[in-house]
């Protein structure tokens, strides 16, 4: 149903992943909280170390102190909950971090180390999105490790991406009546794409919180640099059909992955400046991509990747 308006992807996938009972996520956030209150727990401090390690380029000792700020954490909350341990490997918040990124640094790959002391460019990106996975898992359990913004900000998301399942299951309901019920289908369905549209705009939100990370900012410049390097190899097309991809992973990191590119633009409509220039490089880079209709012309790719990156800069992801 919500495709209708949004297409199928980053909503449909938000709304049926499902997470922790409510009963649990307030037995984790109050236990962090006791703890932050007794000073036991050492979050800020251990991601302040994590910031200057990155600040000073050394993103394998930040991965490592990241991880080991994960891990502590994670058996705290683990014998707290005793049986129910387990629903620490569910996500709290889907907008937050998925089950796939939940996994991917509970449970990561056997070579950490050799991961860890690379400085290989891509495990170097690996290394940058485990630790703002990290990042986002322990904030979605309570911890201050962004400041206190998020942590005002995810519980409201919360309640809003529930409410955004109660009004697709009313309108579910609705789909079956008769058609002298149609107005009541119609102010549904109303009311949903409302909804939804101010929850994409509150994730935009959390999103550029979150874009204020070091991390999360070397892993752009470092996405980034594979455009650039095609460009000044002058192949503008392949440069230009990067550069979308690293707006689609932005998107993405913001909670809105999936679905087309072009209706998540028309959602986010007043975020971007400039938001008919990016539409008509979307527009045609995804016509000559999905469809193979035309070609990228070498100024049409210059012209693409500078609107895709002023966009990039929207979301306060500077790559420019």
């Amino acid at each position: 149903m919500e495709d209708l308006f949004f297409g199928d992807g980053w909503l449909s996938d938000l709304l049926r992943e499902t997470g922790v009972p409510i009963r649990v996520k307030d037995k984790v956030r109050e236990k962090m909280q006791a703890l932050a209150a007794g000073g036991e727990g050492e979050w800020e401090e251990d991601w302040r170390i994590v910031d200057g390690l990155l600040d000073e380029g050394q993103v394998g000792e930040a991965l490592e102190k990241a991880m080991g700020s994960l891990y502590r954490t994670f058996e705290i909350l683990g014998d707290h909950l005793g049986e129910e341990s387990n629903a620490l490997e569910r996500p709290f918040s889907t907008f937050m971090v998925r089950n796939r990124e939940i996994k991917k640094i509970l449970h990561p790959r056997e070579d950490m180390q050799e991961l860890t002391s690379s400085d290989d460019d891509l495990d170097v990106v690996i290394s940058l999105e485990m630790i703002n996975d990290a990042r986002r898992l322990l904030a979605s359990w309570g911890a201050g490790v962004w400041g206190e913004g998020p942590l005002q900000l995810i519980p409201r998301l919360e309640e809003d991406l529930e409410e955004l399942r109660k009004s697709q299951a009313a309108f579910a309901e609705d789909e079956s009546l008769d058609d002298e019920d149609i107005e009541r289908e119609i102010e549904q369905a109303d009311r949903f794409a409302t909804m939804a549209t101010r929850f994409a705009r509150d994730l935009m939100d959390l999103h550029m919180l979150n874009a204020k990370n070091p991390e999360v900012r070397m892993r752009f410049l470092k996405l980034w640099e594979t455009v650039r390097q095609l460009a000044e190899d002058r192949d503008m097309r392949a440069a230009a059909f990067e550069a979308m991809q690293v707006l689609e992973e932005a998107l993405g990191l913001a909670g809105l992955g999936g679905g087309e590119l072009l209706q998540k633009i028309d959602l986010l409509y007043d975020v971007f400046d400039e938001v008919e220039e990016l539409r008509k490089a979307v527009d045609h880079l995804v016509s000559v991509s999905r469809d193979g209709e035309g070609s990228v012309q070498p100024e049409q790719g210059r012209f693409y990747i500078e609107s895709i990156a002023e966009a990039l800069g929207d979301m306060g992801l500077e790559v420019g």
